[in-house]
């Protein structure tokens, strides 16, 4: 059981970390291309989880009697894993939108900002992958205690929004973006932790 869910969540937080860095740089570049490519890969996440959830019912069926309370588990996996996914169909849409609809480009200070955030994502979901995929769960407390570190980030950046729209900011079309964005990169972390705690509980609960 947490061998089978270990492998997806690695996989998922691999393709997670590329979508998210790729939708970031392409926004830079205002690349349509692009961003279009990343709507497709994003689309093949949805449908890896949609299929991930459409064998719940044969994963309970074939369980075990002694992993049966597992299966609650696998299923709320599945439910953090959704959300991560549907927090990046968010961030893709609104990247592919504002860029198709030619609205103005992000300017350096939010790009350079949306890069740190991006830095400091990339090496969480760096260390939640290879401690998922080599079953060595030893960072999980490290990493939580982390958490807060990105989410602070996203708040200081939201803060200097506002002073930029009460200062120098032209463009509503960028700070909603901008906007849209630091509030969708919370949703996600949020997301990855809560699906850690969840993780961190259920692997305390079979060593007992």
């Amino acid at each position: 059981m947490i061998t089978e869910s270990s492998a997806q969540i690695s996989k998922v937080f691999r393709k997670t970390n590329v979508l998210y860095s790729n939708l970031i740089d392409n926004l830079n570049q205002q690349d349509l291309a692009q961003l279009k490519q990343n709507k497709k890969d994003q689309k093949k996440l949805e449908k890896e989880i949609d299929e991930l959830k459409s064998n719940v019912f044969y994963f309970i069926k074939n369980l075990d009697d002694s992993s049966v309370e597992a299966s609650k588990f696998y299923i709320l996996i599945l439910g953090y894993l959704q959300d991560m996914v549907q927090s990046i169909d968010f961030i893709t849409d609104n990247c592919y939108s504002h860029v198709n609809n030619n609205h103005k480009q992000l300017k350096f200070n939010q790009i350079r900002d949306l890069k740190k955030i991006d830095g400091q994502l990339q090496h969480l979901l760096q260390l939640l992958e290879d401690s998922f995929k080599t079953e060595d769960f030893y960072k999980i407390d490290l990493i939580l205690s982390e958490k807060q570190m990105l989410l602070d980030t996203v708040s200081e950046l939201i803060s200097k929004q506002i002073h930029r729209i009460r200062t120098t900011e032209t463009s509503p079309k960028n700070s909603k973006l901008y906007f849209a964005l630091l509030l969708e990169t919370n949703d996600l972390v949020k997301s990855i932790m809560n699906l850690l705690e969840l993780f961190k509980e259920f692997n305390e609960l079979n060593k007992e």
